[in-house]
């Protein structure tokens, strides 16, 4: 693992990763504040890059199916305007925290704030002119997409298919100086919901936070907390899986290897208790105990 703490010059992404690794270490196992994504999701990402003009995008991954199409948002003074398929970190942190706000008040619609500033700084984002605009754009795509979710277990599919949000209105202004306009209610369509709900993986907000550079740091730490404490054995995941799930099959297999390692690094440095070791063709995964204890779990603490 990367010594982030020995950096003779650490930077504030190293310092954040390490305060965050210390706050999980020595708070009691469970008692930090949680946050929830959807199973699928913790298995089958997003995209990390723009996908330009494309307007749908599929990810497999052994029981689970992600298919994601893009929408459209409404202009003002009248009609719509065509966005593009939501990607990277931000999109993913701001569905994480509108997944959790639903999860934990167990109801679909939630309250967001209406200053966009306070909306930003609650996703862990420092305000600035560059994070003012990526996170706009990633808004008004997560605010028209919609997907398809699947996934198998005992052979029964539990399938979602639709959009995410059946009221989440992100207008554009005529004039572009102008700030967007957004509703403070948000409400996740019902089917959605009924998924999620479902299909919650609890994850430590802390480290959600601690990650927020790296989407696809992101992905691994999710992924794994969904994946290790259900294993019964230890597992061995070949590159060229671990590619298809957290790359592109066009990716050189050196080159993914040397990004999923790093990712992989950043990752466990916010999930401890992970058992996960690089091994010849691949990587070794163990029984774990997740970043937050299953209902099970905590009846027995």
């Amino acid at each position: 693992m990367t010594d982030f703490a020995s950096d003779p010059k650490p930077t504030n992404t190293s310092l954040r990763l390490v305060e965050a690794r210390e706050a999980i270490s020595n708070r009691l196992w469970g008692s930090g504040d949680l946050a929830f994504n959807h199973n699928v999701l913790a298995q089958l990402s997003l995209p990390y890059r723009s996908q330009g003009e494309q307007r749908s995008f599929l990810r497999s991954s052994g029981a689970a199916d992600l298919r994601v199409e893009a929408g459209a948002v409404p202009r003002a003074g009248g009609g719509f305007v065509e966005v593009g398929i939501p990607y990277g970190p931000k999109a993913r942190l701001i569905l994480i925290l509108l997944s959790t706000l639903a999860v934990k008040t167990q109801s679909r619609t939630v309250e967001v704030d209406t200053s966009f500033r306070r909306f930003v700084e609650s996703c862990g984002i420092t305000m600035s002119g560059k994070n003012n605009r990526a996170m706009k754009e990633q808004l008004l795509r997560l605010s028209a997409v919609s997907m398809r979710l699947a996934i198998t277990r005992q052979g029964v599919v539990d399938v979602y298919q639709g959009p995410i949000f059946n009221h989440f209105q992100v207008e554009l202004p005529n004039d572009p100086r102008q700030q967007f306009l957004w509703n403070s209610e948000v409400s996740f369509s019902q089917g959605f919901y009924d998924s999620l709900s479902r299909n919650a993986v609890p994850l430590e907000r802390d480290a959600v936070i601690a990650l927020k550079h790296s989407a696809r740091a992101l992905d691994i730490y999710t992924w794994l907390a969904s994946r290790l404490f259900r294993l019964k054995s230890p597992t061995t995941i070949r590159w060229t899986s671990l590619r298809h799930q957290f790359g592109t099959p066009s990716q050189g297999i050196e080159s993914f290897k040397r990004a999923f390692a790093t990712a992989m690094k950043t990752a466990l440095m916010v999930y401890p208790e992970a058992k996960v070791e690089s091994v010849f063709g691949g990587i070794r995964i163990s029984p774990s105990l997740p970043p937050v204890p299953t209902r099970s779990q905590r009846r027995l603490m």
